[in-house]
């Protein structure tokens, strides 16, 4: 007998929201896995259209696509009683910081410390899904030819001040970065068109990614790392990312800062072995299938009966 599956077919299908990584749930409807029903449910909340409301043979889950605290961290969430809460940019958040990042936002201070931490005991994170341009690719991972090397690799994004330091050590180093600050708009240029951007990621000897600017309650995942899985690039990554099946530091990815010597990392690691456990993780967990498989198991793992 298949599990039952609840869900908000407005959502999931993106026709109420425009919600980047909804396409992770579109897979786990579309599997075949569950016997799906649909509600109209909804948390009326800032930031409410981020996030959505499953239930899992009975339980009443929330997954939360959004960056930063809200809608989880809201009292409506809170008091909406959810058995799990899913939110795709949490991290291991300690009793301590928690502590600290409701009395600094001014939330939740009508609970007491333990209600607080039983909270956060509900909140796990998933998976992450890749960028628009690079979806071209699912699905055809296997037969991607690999293109000569033409750099050591290069960061495209926006120069927030949590980036100063990775980006003037990669213009120390000679490694291109690519200064993306205007939000879109009808006068808006992209700094390298698509096309062009594709053939630098795919002539790359590395995946360079930075974290994003992250909250108190988040850290700061970016899409960029599921995007070099696809490529089958070595991952180099400033940030140490929290997912429920676990990112391994020189097992998928390779962690570098302001005084990591990029030239001599080949030295000190097999490449092709983190690109090999970098894939597999994205085929567990990231990939159409990936999302599925991922979801069943924290479904089963969390509710067992």
């Amino acid at each position: 007998m298949k599990p039952s599956l609840v869900v908000s077919k407005g959502f999931v299908f993106g026709e109420t929201t425009n919600t980047l990584g909804t396409e992770m749930l579109e897979h786990v409807v579309k599997s075949g896995l569950f016997d799906i029903s649909y509600h109209n449910e909804s948390i009326s909340i800032s930031r409410g259209e981020r996030g959505t409301i499953l239930y899992y043979n009975g339980k009443k889950i929330y997954v939360d696509f959004w960056e930063y605290m809200l809608p989880t961290y809201s009292r409506p969430v809170y008091d909406a009683k959810f058995d799990l809460i899913i939110k795709l940019q949490h991290y291991n958040i300690t009793p301590e910081l928690l502590e600290k990042a409701c009395q600094r936002k001014k939330i939740f201070l009508d609970l007491t410390s333990e209600e607080r931490v039983n909270f956060i005991k509900k909140v796990i994170p998933w998976s992450f899904f890749c960028s628009g341009i690079i979806r071209q690719f699912i699905g055809k991972e296997d037969i991607l030819e690999q293109l000569p090397i033409e750099r050591i690799g290069f960061f495209c994004g926006k120069s927030w001040k949590c980036r100063k330091g990775m980006r003037e050590k990669l213009m120390r180093d000679g490694i291109e970065y690519i200064a993306s600050d205007r939000f879109p708009g009808p006068d808006y240029k992209k700094p390298v068109n698509d096309r062009d951007y594709i053939h630098r990621m795919r002539t790359s000897k590395y995946g360079i990614v930075f974290a994003g600017r992250r909250s108190m309650f988040t850290e700061a995942k970016n899409r960029r790392e599921i995007d070099y899985m696809i490529l089958k690039k070595p991952l180099l990554l400033n940030y140490k990312p929290f997912y429920y099946d676990p990112l391994i530091e020189n097992k998928h990815y390779i962690y570098i800062d302001e005084k990591t010597n990029i030239s001599e990392i080949e030295k000190h690691h097999d490449l092709n072995e983190i690109v090999k456990n970098a894939y597999e993780w994205y085929k567990n967990n990231a990939s159409p299938e990936g999302y599925v498989k991922s979801f069943l198991k924290i479904m089963q793992d969390k509710f067992p009966n």
